[in-house]
């Protein structure tokens, strides 16, 4: 279905502003992808999608027509410069989706590879390194990524950017709680590895190809004093200099490789 909207006040451009904050996205359970690279992953994917916005202007709206009458999908056309006031990614976009979440707990565990490791987010607030990790952890086999209270949203426009799709190529969830994963962890036999700067193992020399669940803690202040003690497995990164520290994206990075290179 295809139909024009020329008025700022129709009921689904108000949804798409209210989508803007996690506040709304979180009432709504639904948020909003932008351009058309994100737009061709949820295609592939099937992912449910509320309806599409296109600009007038947009180089490819005869596509998206089409795309219309193909799908059934419901697309609004849009003035463009109604258009631009809905989006913060620049100019361009052209195109964006209001996607139905499916909001996920540990219980997600059940539905992967027993063998298969996960990645753990502790209170990750830069967009950028969560898009990373999300990108990194499909591209390193990883089986499931589960953010705890105070991450960042992953649903916010930033870090879907940052996740070049890649966010519809591995299941995604929210833990309740710090104790809840803990026992969602053990009951899936996986064992519990963090990095420390205390720890005297370096990461090259512990297993985690499989069956592990890899925390990466907040850029500033690590991995939380609950998850440490919990955890199986502590490992460094070593290094050399003065450096006390990596990105955590980078740190992400060099041990969810660890379960190829081991492989």
């Amino acid at each position: 279905m295809y139909t024009r909207i020329t008025s700022s006040d129709n009921p689904r451009l108000k949804l798409v502003r209210r989508l803007q904050t996690r506040k709304g996205r979180s009432r709504e359970s639904k948020y909003v992808i932008e351009g058309i690279n994100l737009f061709h992953e949820a295609l592939a994917n099937k992912p449910d999608i509320d309806f599409i916005a296109v600009s007038d202007d947009y180089a490819h709206i005869d596509r998206v027509r089409e795309l219309a009458e193909d799908s059934g999908l419901a697309v609004c056309e849009i003035p463009a410069a109604v258009f631009s006031k809905l989006t913060d990614a620049g100019e361009g976009v052209g195109i964006l989706a209001v996607m139905r979440m499916k909001v996920r707990g540990t219980e997600i565990l059940g539905d992967t590879d027993p063998d298969s490791n996960i990645l753990i987010l502790d209170r990750i607030q830069d967009p950028g390194n969560l898009g990373t990790m999300i990108r990194t952890a499909v591209a390193a086999g990883y089986g499931a990524v589960i953010a705890l209270p105070g991450t960042a949203d992953i649903y916010s426009p930033k870090v879907l950017r940052a996740t070049a799709g890649m966010i519809y190529e591995i299941p995604f969830a929210y833990a309740g709680s710090e104790e809840s994963l803990i026992q969602a962890v053990r009951d899936s036999g996986r064992q519990l590895a963090v990095t420390s700067p205390y720890a005297d193992t370096p990461y090259y020399d512990v297993d985690l190809s499989r069956r592990t669940a890899l925390v990466i803690g907040n850029e500033g202040r690590g991995v939380s004093d609950g998850l440490l003690e919990a955890a199986d497995v502590r490992v460094i990164l070593p290094m050399k200099g003065r450096i006390e520290s990596l990105n955590a994206a980078v740190s992400a990075s060099i041990l969810m490789y660890e379960a190829i290179r081991k492989k």
